[in-house]
Formats: C-alpha cells, structure tokens, sequence
C-alpha cells in the first residue's frame, strides 16, 4: 500500500504562528478566549477608543468580540485526516476518522463514507492492526463500488490486498490484484495513479514473497514518479525498493561487497529520511539493513542502525514497529554476549507488545526471551519461553482463521444480497436474455481469471490448476518435467527500447512457445519476464532437455530486429523432473534453482536441477 507521508516536521497552521517582534510580552497574561470575553471586558475595550458616532458604535461593539471560526465540514475533517495518516499521524488521524464516521454515514454520503473508511484502512494497516484494517477494507470497496468511483476503487483495492497479503491469504491478495489491474485502464496515462498502483502492488508481491515481481514493480513505480515529481511518493518508493533490494541481495546470497554496495546506499537514504522526518519510513529498512549487517557479523553497526530505527519509531507513534525494532536490538545484544542488555530490549519489547496487543510480536517476544535464556544455559527457563511462543503461534494462528471465517461470512452475505437484488430486477420478459448475457460475462470473467492479458497465455492459476491434476492422475512410473524460463536483461529492454518494446517482446516469446511446443504442454505466463512449461504426455528429462535447447536457440536467433532496431533478446532455461509424492511448490522451486544456475553462469543456457 502507499505508506503514509511524513508526519513529524509538518508546518504549524497559521492560526500558531509566532508575531513578528517575539509575541507578546514577557509575564503577560494569555489573551482570553471568545468564550471568557465578559460585557465588561466589552465596554472597556470600548471605551479605551475616542468616541465614536452613534451610527458606528454598533460597529466599534462588533470588532470587540472575535467572531468564532465555521464549523468543519465532514469533507474537509476527512481531507484533513487524510493528511494526518499519509503525514504519519496515525492515531490522530484515525480518531478524526472515527469522529466523521457517523456524520457521513448519517448523511448516506457514499463516496465520504468510502474515503473515511480508506484511511481507516491505511491507518490501521500502517499500526500494526490488521484486523481492523481487513475489516474497514472491505467495507470501504463495497462503498467505493455503490459509487461508482474507479479511481478511488483502484487505490483502495490496492492497498487492501496489502492487508490480505500480510494476513498470509496469497490466493486472495493476488486475486484483488488482478481486480486493480483491470481497472488500471481506467486512470490512463495519469501518471500519479499509476505509479501509486505499482507501489502497492509491489509491497504486496513482497508480502508474497516474489521477489522479481515486487522489484520490477517498484522500479516502474520510480520511471513513472520522473513523470510527476511527487516528493513524498518518490521518498516512499525508494525506501521500498531499497530495502528490498537489500533482501534480495541477502537472499541470492551475494558477496560482502555487493551487499556493502546496497546497504551504503540503503543507509545513506534512511538518514536522509530522519532528516526530512519521514520517521514512518524507516522503520522496515532499518530492520532489514540490521539483518545485513548481523549476517555480515557487523554487530556495531547493526546496534547504530536499529537505534536510530527506535528513535523514529518513538517520534512516530509507532509502539508494534518499534516492539519489534527492540527484539531486534535484543538479539543483536545476545550474540554480543550482552545478556543483561538483551533482556531490557526484551522487556520493553513486551511492554510495547502488552499495550499494543499484537499476539504476532509476543510470540517473537517468546522465541527470543527462550533463545536469550539458552545462551544463558538456562535450560529450563528456555523450554518454557520456547512453550508459551507455540502456544502463542497455535492461539494466533486460530484467530487468523477465525478472522478469515468472519471476513468470508460477510462477503458472502453481501454477495447473497447481491445476487437477490439481481434477480429481483431479471423478474420480467427480458428475464431470459439477461440470464444468457450474465452466463456469457461469467465465462469470460473466469476466462480473464486464468489468462495472462498480455500474452494470452495462462497466468499462474490456470497452470497450477493442470499441473496439480496432471500430478493426480499420473502413474507412478509417468515423468512430469517442468521449465522455467527468464529473458536475460529484461530491464535493460525496457531502459534502452520502452515499456512497450518490453511487451511486444513478451507476446513474441509467448508466440513462440505456443507455436513450438506441442498442444499438451501447459504453457504459463509465471509473473513479469518469467514463463512455465509442464510438458504432457510423459515425456522423458533427456528429449525435454532437447527441447529446451532448440526454444533457447530459437530465441535467440528470432529476428527481433523487427520489434526494435538493434533489439536481441536471450533466454536462460531451467528444467526439473517433479517426483511422484513431490509437492507442485518443490518442483517449481528446483527449476527455479536451475533457472538461477543458468543466470549466475552466463545466461542463454539451459540448466538442470540435482
């Protein structure tokens, strides 16, 4: 979602802004307020002035008494909570949220009751309280749908996925982000939208853990701020896609001096944030900069890193981040050997914990009080620490179900009272017809749902879907093989050549895939420049081998020069053979490995998994 704006360093309202000359005099009394200006006060103020004529003694008596400010509108307490929660003020602009609720809501006013309920979201999502934002989600694109507001859907769609995501529903966060990318069109080429979209839907590919996707859509979301030079977004995508750059790196295990490169930069940027007072935005990046640095056996600098973390989660407001800012702090101090130390982080972690009530953070609370007592040889003492974090994970994870049963029943009974609407209104002679017209909408929603819509391939639920029946009804003794693919230096396409390029490119290779392999193979779209094949029919791991080498010369050797001038294009090939009682999430995961093997060998190669 897009985290929230700065919110420490905003500007006072002009109504506090110091006199020229200091204000007003030392030892002087406060001026009095409209509500404590007697008749007294009146008539001395008054006659403190030369007399005035009969006809402006009435005006002279008018000056005297302030006249009290309009009253705010719900539109602009809304504006102004909207300000709060992306400044970073989430508390404030939460409860001025809560204020306005019943007046909007009283008023029927949709589009209001939809904005208010959207901050709530951010400000709940942002705090830690994702029960909450799940649940002013919801509601807010059911509001935003009555209204007809697109643009509005979109951002909120968006954001939302990025609480399911969080919630570990992957299947439903994706699904939301499907639903926001076919409303994309409908902001066009508006920059702003655009680029606040692929900052969402990079922080929910991230939550997913897919980490090509999360990156190119943070690295979109930068070439479209160029485009409007919104400061506070631009701070915000770039304290995303630094951070996860930084994981990246740490993940595909790279050496000392390219993780050094990432988290000079990373650092650099975080101080750059204190300084403007984006404290909100440090929080994330300062854990994931300590992980580098522990990793790296930098504990010094992992100590520097996460105070400065703690000290804007403090400025901000923010008692889960920093709780956990403080289990980090707790471990660092523990493989120092500092054990006096790692408990105070621990105990102010959980007194952080206690009033925030977050019973994910008070697992962590558990595991690292029972990893600090092990260190200590305190064995008894770390196996029940060790229990009560699993009784806190199993009590934790129940009530995530319970939470996802309840967000589930009330979908259903919006969607009952939906579909009862509808079928009041088809009660007529056209009954028939529009029967028929929402049959053929309904198939071509669910064709949408499994189709890439740039490729016209399947995208990574249809393919899951075959694959997972392919598995079930093979024999033992049938091989299923699996290739994964990645076009080399896709990114470099789109930097040199254009987005566009970068899309005909992919619809190329989706031609070329349809048209060389044979019909029983399933073909996929996996996720940016990356695509899948299962092949059908048994095929043995030595001729799947020879197929992926003759797609890869193929590639290769395509005349892209008619896509683009100087344009060529490469493939690197991974390939798998799926065992029997193998999961469909292993077999990807080895020829993903291999893919891997392909890249960090040269590229335009085609590899096998061990």
């Amino acid at each position: 979602m897009l985290p929230p704006r700065s919110r420490s360093t905003l500007p006072s309202p002009p109504d506090e802004a110091t006199p020229p000359g200091g204000g007003r005099p030392a030892g002087s009394a406060p001026p009095a307020s409209p509500g404590e200006l007697g008749f007294a006060q009146i008539v001395g103020a008054v006659r403190t002035r030369p007399l005035a004529p009969k006809a402006t003694r009435k005006k002279v008596l008018a000056e005297a008494v302030p006249t009290p400010a309009p009253p705010e509108t719900p539109a602009a307490a809304l504006e102004r909570a909207a300000a709060m929660v992306r400044g970073g003020q989430m508390e404030a602009g939460i409860a001025l949220c809560l204020q306005t609720w019943p007046i909007v809501s009283a008023a029927d006013d949709v589009v209001q009751m939809g904005i208010c309920q959207h901050m709530l979201a951010i400000g709940y999502q942002y705090s830690g309280n994702l029960k909450e934002a799940l649940t002013a989600g919801h509601l807010g694109i059911e509001l935003f749908t009555r209204a007809a507001d697109p643009m509005r859907l979109l951002r909120l769609i968006a954001a939302h996925a990025i609480t399911v995501a969080q919630l570990g529903q992957a299947a439903e966060a994706l699904e939301l982000l499907n639903r926001a990318i076919q409303l994309l069109p409908l902001v066009g080429d508006e920059p702003w939208h655009q680029c606040v979209f692929w900052n969402n839907a990079g922080a929910v590919h991230q939550a997913l853990g897919q980490t090509d996707q999360a990156l190119d859509a943070w690295e979109r979301c930068m070439e479209l701020n160029r485009r409007h030079d919104d400061p506070n977004l631009a701070a915000v995508t770039r304290a995303n896609l630094l951070a996860y750059r930084l994981v990246t790196v740490r993940k595909r295990q790279a050496d000392r001096v390219a993780i050094q490169a990432v988290y000079d930069e990373h650092r650099a940027l975080l101080d750059e944030l204190v300084e403007g007072g984006r404290h909100h935005l440090v929080l994330n990046g300062a854990a994931e900069a300590a992980d580098a640095m522990i990793d790296m056996g930098e504990l010094d600098e992992a100590r520097a890193v996460l105070k400065l973390g703690v000290k804007s989660a403090k400025i901000a407001g923010l008692g889960p981040s920093r709780a956990s800012l403080e289990l980090h702090l707790a471990r660092v101090e523990r493989l120092s050997n500092q054990h006096r130390l790692a408990a105070a982080h621990v105990a102010e972690a959980l007194k952080l914990v206690q009033e925030s009530q977050d019973q994910e953070l008070l697992a962590r609370v558990h595991l690292e009080n029972s990893l600090l007592q092990e260190a200590q040889q305190h064995w008894r003492a770390a196996l029940d620490f060790f229990k009560r974090h699993a009784e806190t994970r199993e009590a934790l994870l129940a009530a995530q179900a319970d939470t996802r049963a309840q967000a589930l029943a009330a979908r259903v009974d919006v969607e009952r009272s939906r579909v009862d609407a509808e079928l009041a209104r088809l009660r007529n002679a056209e009954l028939q017809r529009q029967v028929e017209h929402m049959a053929e909408v309904a198939g071509e929603l669910k064709r949408q749902a499994l189709e890439d819509p740039l490729t016209g391939l399947a995208n990574r639920r249809q393919f899951e879907l075959h694959l997972a029946q392919w598995q079930a009804e093979r024999g033992v003794d049938t091989p299923l093989v699996l290739m994964m693919g990645d076009i080399d230096h896709f990114k470099q396409i789109n930097d040199r050549f254009s987005h566009a390029t970068g899309d005909e490119v992919l619809r190329d290779i989706a031609r070329l895939l349809r048209e060389h392999l044979r019909p029983h193979d399933a073909i996929a779209r996996w996720g940016g420049e990356e695509f899948v094949v299962a092949f059908g029919g048994g095929l043995p791991m030595d001729q799947a081998m020879n197929v992926a080498e003759r797609l890869r010369a193929m590639i290769e050797q395509h005349a892209w020069g008619r896509v683009a001038a100087g344009l060529s294009v490469t493939m690197s090939l991974g390939l798998a053979s799926m065992g029997h009682d193998e999961t469909i999430e292993s077999a990807l995961w080895r020829a993903d490995s291999a893919l891997y093997e392909s890249k960090k060998n040269g590229r335009n190669q085609v590899r096998l998994a061990l």
